[in-house]
């Protein structure tokens, strides 16, 4: 063979090399994961992504369709769905075309023709997808007896960018952080369910990877959104967070947890089964938890029994139950308590005796009468919540939901004399006292108006009979882009949503040390109260405004 045909033959090698190099690549990765993992079919623990991304739950059904209802179509719908596709090519559905079936280009040269590339580049991009949430809120809040223009505004925003990586079906990466900032920094004076946090900063909200095992064992590690219990307002089985969930906000805000969770569904038979290690905080063995829980579909009932056990906490069991009975949709929650070593109240609060300025500071402060501590660890507390929701149908394509809940908690008082004590004393709102009610009716795209919602809630201490009502109203102005804005009114007795605090200014006590507090009968925090004194008017109104936009 002569020199001229021995190089036309090594040249023409040299350019067969990349396609026959992806092809052996790809059939490699294939294999290797067909082996590991078994054939690639889609995971039931991954949800559509902007569910999980968003907020949205990924417990039971009944929990992933409550902003459906409330909001609208869910970050789920067809507009947001193709968003992926517009983007990033593709959607990860999409079938790739096997190497060994590629056509070569036009000139039977081995080379990717323009097509083959963009398609390359189509897959390459769907393993990574970059988006996020921008949310821009103003609100205003009211008091009793206060000038209008007195009152505070606040404007707390924030910016969620995510990476969500998708090597295949079988694995999953994804990061997710958090960028806070107050615009302006007004205190609220409804009540503060402690999911706010600084005026600005950063912080992670969820870093974690999902992988499955033979497509029987699924396991997401890191920090992870989590919440458990089938109910709408209240969640004492939502046993993984510290902090409780604001159920009048737009989307669960609260940040991710660390945890380990391996998942076993067994489809067959309606079982899926969750063993998971609770990492937040955690810096030794010893200080790690752990939770377990079972859910199991008969039928149309779906039941799910759960329990979690950590150092210095209560150990906590729960039941779920939802089902359909006639017309109405029926949802349960029942937790128990056992364990709890954080200190409870009871007695008198009375703080009248500082006000006498005849007096010396040993004995205004003597005069004072505070509660006095209830230990409970030895006992069962329960709690407890019973739902139903209703579907009034006025069109063949629209309907209203009425809804009422009621929660009755073991760990509250029934004292709202107690409040201000509780309060400085780590109490959560929303489960401060013992029996609480709400009532909703939520109308989603009525008539033409497809891309509106209207929802109406009030919220309710029964304990103390104060309520908060409020109305909401979103709609889509574009694709990517909504509005919302909402109403809230405070009513009733004086009591937790109506709450107006007087503590009498001790200037003595401005800079005492715990030692000194200590030797008056005070803690630090009421030391702190009564150093600075409280005068917080009962609120009154509440009006606000957000845009949110997702990319």
């Amino acid at each position: 063979m002569s020199q001229q045909r021995l190089l036309a033959a090594a040249w023409a090698a040299f350019l067969a090399l990349p396609a026959a190099a992806g092809a052996t690549e790809a059939a490699e990765d294939e294999a290797r994961d067909e082996a590991i993992f078994g054939e690639s079919t889609g995971s039931t623990e991954d949800a559509s992504r902007d569910e999980e991304i968003f907020g949205e739950s990924t417990g039971s059904t009944e929990d992933a369709s409550r902003d459906e209802e409330i909001f609208g179509e869910s970050t789920g719908s067809t507009d947001d769905a193709s968003r992926d596709e517009d983007i990033f090519g593709e959607s990860e559905g999409s079938t790739v075309v096997p190497a060994s079936t590629r056509s070569e280009g036009s000139g039977g040269d081995g080379l990717l023709s323009s097509s083959q590339i963009d398609q390359r580049l189509d897959l390459a991009g769907d393993k990574l997808a970059i988006g996020g949430l921008l949310y821009l809120r103003a609100q205003y809040s009211g008091a009793e007896g206060t000038l209008v223009e007195r009152d505070p505004i606040s404007s707390p925003n924030l910016l969620d960018v995510y990476f969500d990586a998708r090597p295949n079906d079988n694995l999953r990466a994804f990061a997710r952080g958090r960028l806070t900032h107050t615009f302006a920094e007004g205190q609220a004076t409804g009540v503060d369910t402690g999911v706010g946090g600084e005026a600005s900063g950063a912080d992670l909200d969820q870093l974690w990877i999902n992988f499955n095992l033979e497509h029987r064992l699924f396991v997401t590690a890191g920090r992870q959104p989590i919440r458990w219990g089938a109910s709408r307002f209240w969640n004492p089985t939502d046993f993984l967070n510290d902090r409780v969930r604001d159920p009048l906000a737009i989307f669960d805000e609260r940040l991710g947890v660390s945890l380990v969770k391996v998942h076993l569904p067994i489809e067959s038979s309606g079982w899926n089964l969750y063993a998971i290690a609770d990492l937040e905080e955690a810096s030794t063995v010893e200080q790690m938890g752990g939770a377990f829980r079972v859910e199991k579909l008969i039928g149309s009932t779906e039941i799910t029994l759960s329990t979690a056990l950590r150092k210095d906490r209560p150990w906590r069991v729960g039941a779920d139950l939802s089902f359909p009975l006639w017309e109405l949709d029926v949802r349960a929650e029942v937790a128990m308590l056992y364990g709890d070593e954080q200190r409870y109240w009871r007695g008198d609060f009375d703080l009248s005796s500082l006000e006498n300025g005849e007096a010396t500071l040993q004995e205004r402060v003597a005069g004072v009468k505070l509660p006095e501590a209830w230990d409970r660890s030895d006992e069962w507390i329960p709690q407890a919540v019973l739902g139903a929701d209703l579907a009034i149908k006025y069109s063949d394509e629209d309907n209203v939901v009425l809804g009422a809940e009621y929660f009755y908690n073991g760990a509250g008082t029934d004292d709202p004399a107690l409040y201000p004590w509780l309060l400085s004393n780590g109490f959560s709102p929303l489960y401060l006292g013992q029996h609480y009610g709400a009532v909703y009716a939520n109308a989603t795209a009525p008539g033409s108006w497809n891309d509106t919602s209207f929802t109406a809630s009030v919220l309710g201490n029964l304990t103390d009979r104060s309520f908060v009502g409020r109305f909401d109203y979103r709609v889509r102005l574009l694709t990517y882009l909504d509005f919302n804005a909402f109403v809230a009114s405070h009513f009733g007795e004086a009591g937790e949503f109506r709450l107006a605090m007087q503590v009498p200014r001790v200037a003595e006590l401005e800079g005492a040390s715990e030692e000194q507090l200590a030797q008056l009968g005070l803690g630090p925090a009421m030391g702190a109260m009564l150093a600075s004194g409280v005068d917080q008017p009962a609120p009154l109104l509440e009006l606000g405004a957000g845009l949110q936009l997702r990319f």
